[in-house]
């Protein structure tokens, strides 16, 4: 498949060749003067100086965020969604431990249970074990 590039090259190249056959047909007073020609044109052409580019910048950043900010990010969003369901885990576990309590504590128990001196001690035990 000839991209555009590929075909520009291609003609150029091609009218690279057809000059230089002609080339060989010119006499030599229009030869120095094309070569005169080309020289001033390159005299005049400015040098190329070498300066800091940042041209490969954006690449080069976005390359190293894929290679370490990414695999941290994921890394990080594990950790997260592990916090997280360890705490809704929790919350449910601390919604079932009351609702437990609150039947032990509605439960229907006679008055006399409240009014015995053992029951309030075993409560008082059981309390301060949890």
């Amino acid at each position: 498949m000839n991209t555009p590039h590929t075909e520009e090259r291609e003609f150029g190249q091609y009218i690279r060749h057809k000059l230089n056959l002609g080339l060989t047909q010119l006499n030599e007073p229009v030869v120095s003067r094309l070569h005169a020609a080309r020289q001033a044109a390159l005299a005049r052409q400015p040098a190329a100086a070498a300066s800091l580019s940042l041209a490969g910048a954006g690449r080069h950043t976005w390359a190293w965020c894929e290679d370490n900010v990414r695999p941290f990010l994921m890394a990080l969003s594990l950790a997260a969604a592990i916090v997280c369901g360890n705490y809704l885990m929790s919350a449910q576990r601390m919604d079932e431990l009351e609702d437990i309590d609150s039947a032990l504590l509605t439960d229907d128990l006679p008055i006399e249970a409240y009014l015995d001196n053992g029951f309030h001690s075993w409560l008082a035990d059981t309390s301060s074990q949890h």
